[in-house]
C-alpha cells in the first residue's frame, strides 16, 4: 500500500474496498469508516487475533461499565478519585505551547512514591497551513480523567479549540478517553471532522470501548477521521516541515509512539524521559537546574516503569537516535520565503535517496517534550546517554539471573500490580524480563520461562475466569517449568472474589511450584499498602533466586567460614561499629521498619545523621526526599527480644511489631518502641546511592531518652562483607 495506513478493519466479505483520503501537507492515509468494523469478541474467551494484528485481551467484552455486574449484591465500586490541578499554558518555542497541569498530590501507584508531585503535559503545535489557516493546531496527547480539569474547556480559554486541525495520542488508556470524548462533543457540534492519529494497539483499545458505549462510537464514527501512524507515518506542518512518528512500544504501554517535529526540532517523547515532579505556579517550563536538579526524578521513573522492559526500551532508543541541535531561532517572514524552495528540495532528496533504508536516521533535537514532568533543553543528550547505560545495566542484570513477569490487564490495575513487582525485583538486583500476554504469544513466554531463574503470573478475574491467554501462558509456564521448578507467585486484581488468583495458585501448588510469597488478591484499584506488600513480595522473590544461584555456585572454597576468606580490607572494614538501631517508618496505610547500625551523626546544626538502608529493604520506598522516620536506638540488655523479633521472616503485609511494646508517634504515625534506650523523629533531607546502599541524610525534628540509665547497644560485627 506504499507506505499508507489501513485504518480500522471491514466486516469480512463486505465486498467495499477502502478509501484513500488526501490530507493536509503531507498525509495521505488509507481509512476505513469505524462504522464498518466487524465484532471483535463473538463470544467472551474467543482465541482469534483481531483485524488489524492486535489481540485485544479476551472477555474484552466486560468494559469498566460491567465492573458492577461482578460485584456482590448491594456493593458497589468505590468512587474514583480525583485530583485537583494548576494549569498554565507556556511557549515552548515558536510554534509549540506547553499545556502543563501541575498537581501537587501523590497519586497511588509505585512510580509516584517519591512523592513529589507530577505534572500532566499537553502540547499545542501551530502549523503553517495555507490551505486552511484557521485550522492550525494540532493537540499532542489527552490528560487522564484522574485530574479535575476538561481539555475542551481550557482549549477554549486559550481560543484554541474551533482551530483544532487534529488530535495526537501517544498513548492511550480508558482514563484518557473522556478527554477525547470532550474534545469529539465539540467537534459534533460544530457539524466537523477531525483526525485522530494513534498507533493500531491504542486503536484496538478505542473499537472495545466503542463496541460498549454507544455515545462514544457514534461520536467516533460521524466526527473522527481515525489514523493509525506507522514508522512511515507523518503529518505535514507547512513549509515542507512534518511531524514524524516513532513507534516505541514497551510491555505496559505497547501503544506508545513518540512524535518528532523537524519545524521546532522537538522531540515529543510521550512516558519516555519522563518525570514525576510538581512545578511551581508560574516557573519556567525547562529543566532549569540542570541533570543535579531533575536527574534523580527522571531515574526514579526509569526504574519504576521502564527498567523491568530494558530490551523494549532499547530497542525504542535506537529508533530515538538524538543528534543535539540549538533551538532554532523564529523569522516567521523568512521561513515563509524558504518554505516552497525548502518542500522541492526535499522532493528531490527523495527522488535521490530512493526508499527508507529502514536505518533510523538521527533527530535533530532541541527540546525533549515527555508526557510527565518538565521540558528537557540543558541535558538532552545526558538524558539520552543515561537512558542508554541504564538500559544496558538492566539487560546485564537479565544476563545473569532474572524473573519472568507474565500478566495481562483489562482495566490497567494488574498492570500496577506487576509493576510493583517489578519494581521489588529489580531494586533487590535482579533483571526483569516483562511480557504483557495481551501482546505476546506461547513461543515467547515458553522462552522467557526457559531463560529465567523465577517467575510472577498475574491476571484479572472476568465474569468469574482467568482470560484466555493467561490460561495458555499458564500451560505453557507449567509444561517448559516441569523439569526445574523455579520460584514464583502468582497475583491479580478483581471486582468480587478473584477466583483467576485461586485457579493459578492451584494449578502451580499441584504441579509443585515453590512459592515465593503469599498470593496477592487486589480489589479494585491498589491502595499504597497493597502496593508496598507488590513491592516487598518482588523482593522477596528476588532474593530467593539470588539464594538459589549462590547455593547452585558453591564451591569447596567458598564452605569455609566468611571470616577465613575474607582479605584484610574486609576484616579492617568489620571493625568499624555503630549503634544498635531500629528504623521504622509509615507512609499513608502502608508502614515497615529494618534493623540499621550503619548510623551516624553528620551535623550539628541543624542536628542531623546518616543512616545506610539496602536498596531490597522495603522500608526504602517509605523514605524518599521529605519522608518521615523513628530511628529507635536500642537499650543494651534488652536488644537481643528485639533484634530476634526483627530478623523473622515475614510476609508481606505482615505486622513486624506485634510482639514488641510500641506507641505511635503523633508527627510521622511511625513505630516508637518504648522498650528502647532513645528514639528520633527525623526527616530526610538528601539521598546518595552508594553502591548496593541508598545513604540518607536526615534532619532531627524531635527526640527523647526514655531510659537514662541504660546505655545504647553496640553491634559489633568480625567482617565488612555482612551486618
Amino acid at each position: 500500500m506504499n507506505g499508507n495506513r489501513c485504518i480500522y478493519g471491514q466486516k469480512s466479505g463486505a465486498g467495499t474496498s477502502p478509501r484513500v483520503v488526501p490530507t493536509r501537507g503531507q498525509d495521505r492515509v488509507t481509512t476505513h469508516s469505524i462504522r464498518g468494523m466487524a465484532p471483535i469478541c463473538r463470544n467472551r474467551f474467543s482465541k482469534s487475533r483481531n483485524f488489524n494484528g492486535t489481540r485485544s485481551l479476551q472477555c474484552a467484552a466486560v468494559q469498566q461499565s460491567d465492573v458492577a455486574s461482578q460485584l456482590p449484591p448491594g456493593e458497589k465500586p468505590p468512587p474514583k478519585k480525583t485530583y485537583p490541578v494548576h494549569l498554565e499554558s507556556i511557549p515552548v518555542s515558536a510554534n509549540v505551547d506547553l499545556l502543563r497541569a501541575t498537581c501537587t498530590e501523590r497519586l497511588p501507584e509505585i512510580q509516584f512514591g517519591q512523592k513529589k508531585g507530577t505534572t500532566t503535559n499537553s502540547y499545542l503545535v501551530k502549523t503553517q497551513q495555507v490551505l486552511n489557516p484557521n485550522k492550525d493546531r494540532i493537540l499532542i496527547d489527552l490528560p487522564s480523567a484522574a485530574y479535575e480539569y476538561d481539555i475542551t474547556e481550557w482549549l477554549r480559554d486559550l481560543g484554541a479549540l474551533d482551530s483544532l486541525d487534529a488530535v495526537v495520542i501517544t498513548r492511550l488508556n480508558p482514563e484518557r478517553i473522556p478527554a477525547l470524548v470532550s474534545v469529539l462533543k465539540h467537534i459534533a457540534s460544530k457539524n466537523e471532522k477531525i483526525r485522530v492519529y494513534l498507533s493500531k494497539v491504542a486503536g484496538q483499545l478505542l473499537q472495545d470501548r466503542c463496541n460498549a458505549d454507544e455515545e462514544l462510537k457514534s461520536l467516533v464514527d460521524g466526527h473522527a477521521t481515525i489514523m493509525f501512524v506507522t514508522g512511515s507515518t507523518t503529518i505535514g506542518l507547512g513549509g515542507g516541515e512534518v511531524l514524524k512518528f516513532v513507534p516505541i512500544p514497551t510491555p505496559r504501554w505497547p501503544d506508545l509512539v513518540a512524535v518528532h517535529s523537524s519545524m521546532d526540532q522537538i522531540l515529543f517523547s510521550s512516558s519516555f524521559f519522563a518525570a514525576h515532579e510538581a512545578a511551581e505556579p508560574g516557573s519556567s517550563p525547562f529543566d532549569d537546574g540542570g541533570w543535579g536538579e531533575h536527574g534523580d526524578s527522571v531515574k526514579y521513573y526509569f526504574d519504576c516503569m521502564l527498567a523491568p522492559a530494558a530490551r523494549q526500551v532499547s530497542r525504542a532508543l535506537d529508533k530515538l537516535k538524538i543528534n543535539e541541535v540549538s533551538p532554532r531561532v523564529g523569522n516567521p517572514a523568512m521561513d515563509a520565503m524558504l518554505a516552497p524552495l525548502k518542500s522541492f528540495l526535499n522532493e528531490v532528496n527523495d527522488a535521490v535517496m530512493g526508499a527508507d533504508d529502514g536505518i533510523p536516521e538521527p533527530l535533530a533535537v532541541s527540546y525533549i517534550c515527555p508526557i510527565h514532568g518538565p521540558v528537557i533543553r540543558s541535558s538532552v543528550m545526558q538524558v539520552w546517554t543515561r537512558y542508554k547505560e541504564w538500559t544496558k545495566e538492566q539487560i546485564d542484570l537479565v544476563d545473569s539471573s532474572s524473573v519472568a513477569v507474565l500478566y495481562a490487564s483489562a482495566y490497567g490495575n494488574t498492570a500496577a500490580l506487576a509493576q510493583a513487582i517489578s519494581r521489588g525485583i529489580t531494586k533487590a538486583g535482579v533483571g526483569v524480563n516483562t511480557l504483557n500476554l495481551e501482546q505476546c504469544g506461547a513461543d515467547e513466554v515458553e522462552e522467557a520461562i526457559s531463560k529465567s531463574d523465577g517467575f510472577v503470573i498475574g491476571s484479572p478475574t472476568l465474569g468469574g475466569h482467568m482470560p484466555t491467554q493467561v490460561q495458555t501462558a499458564l500451560g505453557t509456564v507449567m509444561r517448559v517449568g516441569a523439569t526445574n521448578k523455579i520460584p514464583c507467585g502468582v497475583f491479580g486484581s478483581f471486582g468480587w472474589s478473584g477466583e483467576a488468583v485461586d485457579m493459578m495458585e492451584g494449578k502451580l501448588k499441584d504441579a509443585a511450584f515453590p512459592f515465593a510469597f503469599p498470593s496477592i488478591r487486589c480489589k479494585f484499584k491498589p491502595t499504597e499498602a497493597m502496593l508496598q506488600i507488590c513491592e516487598q513480595s518482588g523482593t522477596d522473590l528476588a532474593q530467593t533466586v539470588k539464594k538459589n544461584i549462590r547455593i547452585r555456585e558453591k564451591t569447596a572454597a567458598q564452605k569455609l567460614s566468611v571470616a577465613e576468606n575474607a582479605s584484610g580490607t574486609l576484616l579492617a572494614t568489620g571493625r568499624i561499629i555503630g549503634s544498635l538501631c531500629v528504623l521504622t517508618a509509615k507512609d499513608g496505610d502502608a508502614e515497615s521498619g529494618m534493623l540499621a547500625s550503619w548510623v551516624s551523626q553528620a551535623s550539628f546544626d541543624p542536628p542531623g545523621l546518616t543512616v545506610a538502608v539496602k536498596k531490597d529493604r522495603a522500608i526504602e520506598s517509605l523514605l524518599p526526599i521529605g519522608g518521615k522516620f523513628v530511628l529507635n536506638v536500642l537499650a543494651e540488655g534488652r536488644d537481643r527480644p528485639i533484634m530476634r523479633e526483627m530478623v523473622k521472616q515475614f510476609a508481606p503485609g505482615e505486622d513486624r511489631f506485634a510482639n514488641l511494646n510500641t506507641e505511635r508517634s503523633e508527627s510521622s504515625g511511625a513505630i516508637i518502641l518504648t522498650d528502647a534506650a532513645s528514639y528520633l523523629e527525623c526527616e530526610v533531607s538528601q539521598r546518595m546511592e552508594t553502591g548496593d546502599h541508598w545513604l540518607l541524610y536526615a534532619t532531627v525534628q524531635d527526640g527523647k531518652v526514655l531510659d537514662e540509665a541504660t546505655p545504647a547497644a553496640v553491634h559489633f560485627r568480625k567482617v565488612g562483607s555482612n551486618y
